[in-house]
């Protein structure tokens, strides 16, 4: 009996799979931009790749020796490549499968004293905008996550600039 309920749990286990699309996400590339404020937070361009490369343009950063400063950090601010750490990479991919890219509603006001956040995800041959100014809670650790691959990850300075797809196409409206 034990046999026969034993195969038979497999017998539906391997049908419920059958025709079934692989649902896991692959993530083929991330953007993320953010945009100066009326204060201290940075401006950063970024873009991590599926083989856990990325390019960072710094474009605006400030010390943090200090506590809050508003000034500039020179050493932190221009064109950097690098690769993520697979920690940090495993993180970002568990994060965007958590928040469930194909129904997330990221949007907002594009108004006030808060830092401009453009997010561009390509998974599973997709694309998805995200553009807020105050993330939902459900995208706040994704964004965190951004933000420490952007200012931890181990950077060399590129010896040209480069562009970041901006995402300002048409259609591209949250």
């Amino acid at each position: 009996m034990t046999k026969a309920f034993l195969l038979l749990l497999v017998a539906a286990a391997s049908l419920r799979d059958c025709g079934h699309p692989d649902t896991k996400l692959k993530l083929e590339q991330i953007v993320f931009h953010t945009s100066p404020c009326f204060g201290a937070c940075p401006t950063y361009h970024l873009e991590v790749n599926s083989d856990k490369t990325l390019r960072l343009h710094a474009e605006r950063v400030y010390r943090k020796d200090k506590g809050f400063s508003l000034d500039p950090d020179s050493a932190r601010t221009g064109y950097f490549a690098g690769t993520v750490a697979d920690s940090t990479y495993n993180k970002l991919v568990h994060e965007l499968e958590t928040i469930g890219l194909d129904t997330v509603k990221i949007g907002g006001p594009q108004c006030c004293d808060g830092s401009l956040k453009t997010i561009i995800v390509y998974y599973n041959g997709q694309r998805k905008f995200f553009k807020t100014m105050f993330p939902p809670d459900e995208a706040r650790s994704l964004i965190a996550i951004l933000y420490q691959i952007a200012e931890t990850s181990r950077l060399q300075r590129a010896s040209a600039p480069f562009e970041i797809e901006s995402g300002e196409a048409a259609g591209d409206q949250q």
